[in-house]
């Protein structure tokens, strides 16, 4: 039977992205005050940076309601398609919870749920490779031993300029944050199963740029063929100089690097001019029965 991949939007894959991959998009709320607005569709990045700077009333987030996964859901099963859910991480939203809900809710078809443990670029790798995988007529349960395998390979490491926006929603501890901005030193975050640590400290937001790219290039040397991918919300520039680091740094290896710009829900909590970078081995090493994406 044919599988459908469905995700949600803090994979920050744009719509047009979406469709050539074939895959469903749920839409996470960024929530101003009374106003809550559908990540991508009622809200793009321009505009939600434009109201972060003016707006007085902070932004939060929301998890899609069971509704929006049921109406995904049966739009798939309608068509006779099982479906393969990946969500982002467990530890940083409830959206799994309101996509296992729905499932529940849906007769006939294999539903599998995958909690990513990862986020943004990184959430972007399982679902394009997902999608890939099932284009190319691999069974569900090849897919999943693939992710699972996937999710013990792709170390993410992100920096903030100014720790406020994750410190006020809850993603990292206030008291990292009260001293982050008190020794004047910049935290180095990482994903520890699926939840924001401090993976290291360093005096400059230069520096934590540098020190991002000596991490993942170590975590991936053994790796012959790696794919990165940089993330930044709002800041294009840092985004080119660490992809041009990470280029001169892996010099003689066969790599592949993107720049990705974080949407509106991610930038909720990195504020803007955040970096990050993500990592994972080639596609075409990990499945190699399959064509090279």
């Amino acid at each position: 039977m044919p599988i459908h991949i469905v995700t949600d939007s803090t994979a920050d894959i744009d719509p047009a992205r979406a469709v050539e991959l074939g895959v469903t998009v749920v839409p996470l709320f960024v929530v101003f005050g009374n106003e809550s607005l559908r990540d991508y569709i009622d809200i793009s990045r321009p505009q939600f940076f434009e109201r972060l700077g003016h707006d007085p009333v902070l932004p939060t987030t929301s998890q899609p309601s069971v509704a929006m996964f049921e109406e995904a859901f049966a739009n798939t099963a309608a068509r006779g398609e099982d479906i393969l859910c990946i969500s982002i991480s467990s530890v940083l939203s409830g959206t799994i919870n309101a996509a296992r809900a729905a499932a529940e809710r849906i007769d006939g078809v294999r539903i599998e749920l995958f909690d990513s443990l990862n986020a943004a670029g990184g959430l972007q790798f399982f679902v394009e490779d997902a999608a890939r995988m099932a284009a190319s007529g691999a069974a569900m349960d090849d897919i999943l031993a693939y992710l699972t395998a996937m999710r013990e390979r792709a170390p993410l490491y992100a920096s903030f300029p100014d720790l406020s926006h994750v410190r006020r929603t809850g993603r990292i501890g206030r008291a990292a944050a009260v001293l982050g901005g008190l020794m004047k030193i910049v935290p180095i975050l990482t994903l520890d199963a699926g939840a924001v640590v401090s993976r290291s400290q360093v005096r400059t937001f230069k520096r934590a740029q540098e020190t991002m790219v000596d991490l993942i290039c170590s975590e991936e040397q053994g790796t012959a063929l790696a794919r990165f991918r940089v993330i930044h919300t709002q800041a294009p520039e840092l985004a080119m100089q660490m992809r041009d680091r990470i280029v001169e740094r892996c010099s003689g290896r066969e790599i592949s690097i993107d720049i990705v710009e974080a949407g509106p829900v991610i930038a909720v909590h990195a504020g803007a001019g955040a970096i990050g970078v993500v990592a994972t081995d080639a596609f075409v090493d990990r499945v190699p029965t399959l064509s090279p994406p």
